[in-house]
């Protein structure tokens, strides 16, 4: 059986609960022989809407919520690259020749997937693994190769966590962020003044 080669990019702004479990999920139930978590440099869908935190602090905060999770490896490929973020070019580089490549997503972008750079290519050369609630049925896309990796529902999304460290404050929002986001993740954004209002 041929190596497998796992990526699960993202912009993690900031990373989440729910990034770091549906990562490990991925490694357990895809049995990948690597999986890389890769910030993006510049996620050009993202950026033209909203303001995108700068890469070195995303890379940074990745680093601390997946720091010592055995098989996890944080990817710094595409902010060496530079510029805009394609996955057909992170998949060329991180490719091993006869490797199999899985990309590990959620739903909601795996229904863009039309829309990304070269994706007929893509779709030629990677398998999707869609990230899916447990007892969920099995993920179909149309025109691409997929898997569903099955975790129980998490109420994370990183539009959640910058509305609460953009809003008021107080206990039940501190109480919310404790919950969502790991501890030193949340000592860098204290830190770094990320995200204030």
């Amino acid at each position: 059986m041929p190596p497998q080669l796992g990526i699960f990019g993202g912009t993690f702004d900031p990373p989440h609960v729910g990034h770091v479990a549906a990562a490990i999920a991925a490694r357990d139930q895809l049995a990948t022989d690597s999986l890389h978590v890769v910030v993006a440099n510049d996620p050009w869908q993202k950026s033209r809407r909203r303001s995108v935190t700068p890469s070195g602090h995303r890379l940074a905060m990745a680093r601390l919520a997946f720091d010592s999770i055995a098989g996890i490896e944080v990817s710094d490929i595409e902010l060496a690259r530079g510029g805009s973020t394609y996955t057909i070019d992170t998949v060329t580089e991180l490719e091993r020749d006869g490797s199999e490549t899985v990309l590990v997503m959620g739903p909601t972008a795996a229904a863009g997937l039309s829309t990304w750079h070269r994706a007929r290519e893509l779709a030629q050369r990677v398998t999707i693994a869609v990230i899916q609630p447990t007892g969920g049925s099995l993920a179909r896309l149309h025109g691409w190769r997929t898997i569903s990796v099955f975790m129980d529902p998490l109420e994370a999304s990183g539009t959640r966590v910058r509305e609460l460290l953009q809003g008021p404050g107080g206990p039940e929002a501190e109480a919310t962020l404790a919950r969502l986001v790991p501890l030193a993740v949340m000592s860098y954004i204290a830190d770094h003044k990320l995200y204030s209002a």
